[in-house]
């Protein structure tokens, strides 16, 4: 057994216990729960929300519009009886419901796609027009003392710096427009940080994926000049070697944040096919609250390549090798307070290679301290033929109490 499947196989082991390492986590809870006042309150919490999202589609091309509801509801446990061992499991629960004529039971499927070893994402019930699907994407354990940090498991590791496309995250990128989910996607990892100081660490992670394929890179992050500066290093589970660097900083009293990763065929290191992924980001806040934000993107994959379903709010089939449609990218967004507990936001991304703009306005207001009303619409234009320019706009209004 090669050195490659033998990671992955054992890795594919460890993850397909999840049956018993959510039974032991559920016994855990529930003997904190039933536990003597000896042991501390604090021990274990619970968290989450519960939304209701309404969403209007409608497609200028095919002159047809769509209803769709999304009821969700997420939780977060987490149990950590002491400052060195902390173990917690995060799942959400989403109930849809699309008022078409159409019969979307050949969709659910996408609901049930797992990029990890063991698929965690399940549809429980499902008819012609509703969906249930319960999916776990937080289950590890960690491990600290003194200078070093273990986790074991279902965990969103973060390498990204800037805000809207991320090179460097090479484990769970995530897509910038799916923007109910917050959380973000997580990886079936084994992560391993040395911490020399409060600033700078070492970082080594071992991944496995359902390609049965793991990708194993390393990070060295510092801090230097007032940025925080890392380099990273790994193969992935696509055969690339990737070498790149991040940044984040402060420039001209704004924060300056910057990524690039550069990607070589292990079979074809020395023949220049590499892919050059890289982004720079520039923000500023006035002192009036007025927030400015400003990104740009270059994605080196040919356009032929780019496979990217703009119109799918999911992450599966974006990668830092990929983050989005090929060539140059250009996102800007201004927010302000409108008034206390109003904000508003309008934000816009270009694609002028592929003849793509998006423009997503949004307003978020603070009902409540725990409930928040929120109105979002995501504006897509795009050519589908040379005389045939076309879009699809998105509006959605959601209800969402946190606790």
């Amino acid at each position: 057994m090669s050195y490659k499947y033998g990671l992955s196989g054992t890795l594919t082991w460890i993850f397909s216990l999840e049956n018993f390492i959510i039974l032991i986590f559920t016994a855990l809870f529930t003997t904190r729960l039933l536990a003597q006042d000896s042991i501390k309150q604090s021990a274990v919490s619970l968290n989450g929300y519960i939304s209701e999202m309404p969403n209007l589609q409608y497609n200028s091309l095919i002159k047809e519009s769509e209803f769709s509801n999304q009821l969700h509801n997420r939780l977060n446990f987490k149990w950590q009886p002491d400052n060195s061992f902390t173990a917690a499991i995060e799942f959400r629960t989403r109930f849809y419901y699309y008022g078409s004529d159409t019969n979307m039971t050949s969709y659910y499927k996408v609901f049930e796609q797992d990029a990890g070893v063991v698929g965690l994402s399940k549809n429980i019930i499902s008819g012609e027009n509703y969906l249930l699907n319960i999916s776990v994407d937080r289950l590890w354990i960690d491990y600290s003392r003194n200078k070093w940090q273990f986790t074991l498991g279902r965990q969103r590791i973060n390498w990204g710096q800037a805000f809207v496309w991320n090179p460097n995250d090479i484990f769970n990128t995530y897509n910038y427009l799916d923007f109910d989910y917050v959380e973000k996607p997580g990886s079936d990892a084994f992560r391993i940080q040395y911490y020399t100081t409060e600033t700078n660490k070492f970082e080594l992670v071992i991944k496995a994926d359902s390609s049965n394929k793991p990708t194993v890179a390393g990070l060295y992050r510092f801090n230097r000049w007032n940025y925080d500066i890392q380099f990273i290093s790994g193969v992935t589970s696509d055969d690339d070697i990737v070498i790149g660097s991040g940044w984040a900083g402060q420039l001209a009293k704004g924060g300056l944040r910057g990524e690039i990763s550069y990607f070589m065929p292990q079979k074809e290191v020395f023949d220049g096919n590499g892919t050059l992924s890289a982004c720079l980001g520039w923000d500023y806040m006035f002192k009036n609250s007025l927030f400015l934000q400003f990104e740009c993107l270059y994605n080196g994959n040919n356009p032929d390549s780019s496979t990217l379903n703009i119109f799918e709010n999911n992450a599966f089939r974006i990668t830092a090798k990929n983050p989005f449609l090929s060539d140059f990218s250009y996102f800007a967004s201004v927010s302000y307070p409108i008034m206390p507990l109003l904000n508003g936001n309008l934000s816009t991304i270009l694609n002028p290679h592929n003849e793509v703009y998006i423009l997503i306005p949004s307003l978020e207001l603070n009902v409540l301290q725990n409930l928040d009303l929120s109105f979002l619409a995501q504006l897509i234009g795009l050519k589908y033929q040379p005389d045939n320019f076309s879009g699809v706009s998105m509006w959605f209004f959601r209800v969402k109490y946190s606790f």
